[in-house]
């Protein structure tokens, strides 16, 4: 039974100790601080992200901060006071086997450093549901991208029922790589051509990319996967050179004619055979049947596989979209010492006229400062153009031949500030249907640092009569002039 004193006693014994003591010196008790949960009793079994909230009292002072803790017996090392001057928290709890018992414990400190001698508990029942991640951007027969080089970019989707997707961690490996996965938080990769290898050497074979999902609370999703066929670079030991056919990679009411690209991939087949590359150091990639890049990374990494790339597009009036999406790419290669020939008309931007390549990236690695424009209402255009009534001739003081054309032409470039001694074809002034007053380079080839070299030709070979013969016999030998500049006709 609890005892009370009359009140009169409590006074008298209140004012002696005063009077016997007096007020200086004295000791006044330090009240104890008080902690709640807003959660109180039985608690349903909730989501592994949950929000709290606490709230502390003090009768004799203030509360100056709290001391807060989750202990959960599959994350030991997490049970430790952390300080706070929060009353509430978003709690993430480590539920890697979809749901936990756990106990959290928040306590009130006061203005004298006194805790909360009995801590507000509330134990919670986590629950967790993992989070499912599929790839939709990947190689398949959909979109003629089923056979890469060893490069792939993929992307995923992901839905995680109950907690934050952005947190989502992403592990991806290709088939017997399990034990060193790649790691990333974004929703998009491109492998590195290294993963590719197999006992030190690219092979040709189907390899199967896997991906896993891993939550906020270390839940781990379903894994899903895409299987297609990896191209080795060469059937030999040396990839000396990518022979890359872009005649077709355009809608098929804007294909040149059949004629015409037959005379292309001729010219270029022939130039190879007459090379000094060995049947088994280069390989063909054909865009209208086949597209594995899907990011400027991914035309980067096929590129460092080979030596040399060699890319045209014949008579083509359209620019290359595969160009104007990941050119780019080029570059790194160049910078590394790459060594590449692209054949295209409309090849560059300019202010007002579509191209494959960027302003920018022209600038950079053909060391010019753009191309010349003509006026054009309402503006201007980089477009220049030859007609069959006219014949103009185009001279190489490098390759020491020249080119006569017999065609109507549309999509030539003009370089403008130019090395004079990286002209690779230049146009006579006026010989443009649009009156260029001054003679304009078509084609330029330019050493980059580390031994790279970047040959570009915005007239194309098989457009037009070359002088001392027929057509198909002197491209080959202008073609094999350029080859040589590329390190093509020797061993």
């Amino acid at each position: 039974m609890r005892r009370f004193l009359p009140i009169g006693i409590l006074l008298a014994g209140a004012i002696a100790v005063l009077v016997g003591c007096g007020l200086k010196g004295v000791v006044q008790p330090t009240s104890l601080p008080d902690t709640i949960l807003f959660v109180q009793g039985p608690v349903d079994t909730v989501n592994h992200v949950v929000h709290l909230f606490w709230f502390g009292s003090d009768a004799g002072g203030y509360i100056s901060g709290y001391e807060v803790r989750l202990l959960n017996p599959l994350a030991p090392a997490d049970s430790l006071w952390r300080f706070t001057t929060h009353t509430d928290t978003l709690l993430t709890v480590y539920t890697p086997t979809r749901g936990t018992s756990a106990v959290f414990e928040a306590r009130a400190i006061n203005d004298h450093g006194v805790r909360d001698p009995s801590p507000a508990i509330e134990q919670f029942e986590f629950r967790n549901r993992p989070p499912i991640v599929k790839f939709v951007g990947k190689p398949n027969p959909g979109d003629h991208s089923d056979t890469t080089f060893a490069s792939v970019t993929v992307d995923w989707s992901v839905l995680d029922p109950d907690g934050d997707p952005t947190r989502v961690v992403y592990m991806l490996w290709l088939d017997g790589q399990s034990a060193s996965p790649q790691i990333t938080q974004s929703t998009g990769m491109t492998l590195p051509s290294s993963l590719f290898l197999q006992g030190g050497s690219y092979r040709s074979g189907f390899r199967t990319l896997y991906i896993e999902g891993v939550d906020d609370g270390g839940l781990a999703g379903p894994i899903d996967n895409v299987t297609w066929y990896v191209r080795a670079p060469v059937t030999g030991t040396r990839a000396r050179l990518l022979l890359i056919e872009d005649v077709d990679d355009v809608p098929v009411a804007n294909k040149q004619p059949a004629p015409a690209r037959f005379r292309c991939d001729t010219l270029y087949a022939n130039a190879v055979a007459r090379s000094a590359v060995a049947p088994d150091q280069w390989s063909m990639l054909r865009l209208d049947t086949s597209h594995p890049f899907r990011s400027a990374k991914d035309l980067e990494q096929t590129f460092e596989q080979f030596e040399t790339v060699v890319w045209y597009r014949g008579e083509q009036s359209l620019f290359s979209n595969t160009l104007a999406n990941y050119g780019d790419g080029i570059g790194p290669y160049l910078d590394n010492g790459g060594r590449v020939y692209i054949e295209s008309l409309n090849l560059t931007t300019a202010q007002s006229t579509a191209g494959g390549l960027s302003a920018d990236f022209t600038n950079k690695y053909l060391r010019c400062s753009g191309v010349s424009q003509y006026p054009q209402p309402p503006d201007s255009s980089a477009a220049w153009g030859l007609t069959s009534s006219v014949p103009a001739v185009l001279h190489s003081a490098q390759l020491d031949d020249s080119l006569l054309n017999l065609r109507n032409v549309i999509g030539l470039r003009g370089f403008r500030n130019y090395n004079s001694s990286q002209i690779l074809f230049l146009l006579s002034a006026g010989a443009a249907s649009q009156g260029n007053t001054i003679d304009m380079p078509v084609g330029l080839d330019v050493p980059q640092l580390r031994g790279g070299r970047f040959i570009v030709q915005t007239y194309p070979l098989v457009s037009g009569t070359i002088s001392q013969g027929t057509f198909s016999q002197r491209a080959t030998f202008v073609l094999m002039k350029i080859f040589a500049r590329l390190g093509l006709t020797t061993p």
